[in-house]
């Protein structure tokens, strides 16, 4: 597996990235784009993934939005929804990269965000959803809004604007909203996983996310799974199935 380690330029933003290559070399490769949630990991932590993926000749994209880790600025809905339009520009012009072949696969907030863009972005051509946040109204309408925010800022692990981070939210999501997006993915396939073991998005809600996607569609629940997949066998039983939709959509199709 090859690592290329990459800062994304665009206007006055800057994302920091890294994608995982297999190890052939002249040739273009299907790619899985993943869109982290609120909680992102460091490029290491995704090396397991990467080399799932890659072994099976797919090549895998992470990166970090604006206001975590090193890409600078502050994070906001439309600030994540804007990078990750030039993140699919930037893979689809990408030389090791099959501009036909850019799946999306989004966790938590980061499914949210990839649901609403690849509804209006023909250039993904499948989508994975783990843990979806299946509807803005319900982070809006959190009875820990505040504290939930603040925490995670306090903690560094996101920049937010020190004042107005709801109203900013509000606004951003007019038009923005995985519920009301997500039937727009079809004929592209579209895989929602939901952990048995999660505490923090209710069962029920992702559930309505995929009766209102329309076919192809896949649903699978993972039993022993958390929100944030702390249970090793759980987190590989999820990255198998992850790797056997990407490999059927990306490769064998």
């Amino acid at each position: 597996m090859k690592r290329e380690e990459l800062n994304i330029s665009y206007y006055e933003n800057s994302i920091s990235a890294v994608l995982f290559l297999p190890e052939e070399i002249d040739k273009k490769y299907p790619v899985v784009c993943k869109a982290h949630g609120l909680i992102s990991n460091e490029f290491d932590k995704e090396e397991i993934l990467a080399e799932i993926l890659t072994d099976n000749g797919i090549a895998y994209f992470v990166f970090h939005f604006t206001g975590f880790y090193s890409s600078p600025g502050e994070s906001s809905i439309q600030t994540s929804l804007d990078d990750l339009d030039k993140i699919i520009t930037f893979l689809a012009n990408h030389p090791k990269v099959d501009p036909m072949k850019i799946g999306l696969y989004g966790v938590s907030l980061g499914a949210a965000i990839a649901t609403c863009h690849a509804s209006r972005d023909p250039r993904v051509s499948t989508i994975a959803l783990q843990a979806p946040l299946y509807d803005f109204a319900f982070v809006v309408n959190y009875p820990e809004f505040d504290a939930l925010w603040d925490g995670l800022a306090a903690a560094g692990l996101v920049r937010l604007p020190e004042k107005g981070v709801k109203e900013k939210l509000i606004s951003d999501i007019r038009g923005n909203n995985p519920i009301e997006c997500v039937n727009k993915i079809s004929p592209r396939p579209i895989l929602i996983i939901a952990g048995a073991e999660d505490k923090f998005i209710p069962m029920n809600g992702i559930k309505e996310l995929y009766a209102k996607a329309i076919d192809p569609k896949l649903f699978e629940i993972i039993e022993g799974a958390d929100h944030n997949l702390t249970k090793s066998d759980a987190k590989i039983r999820t990255f198998n199935l992850l790797r056997d939709f990407f490999v059927k959509q990306l490769l064998l199709i």
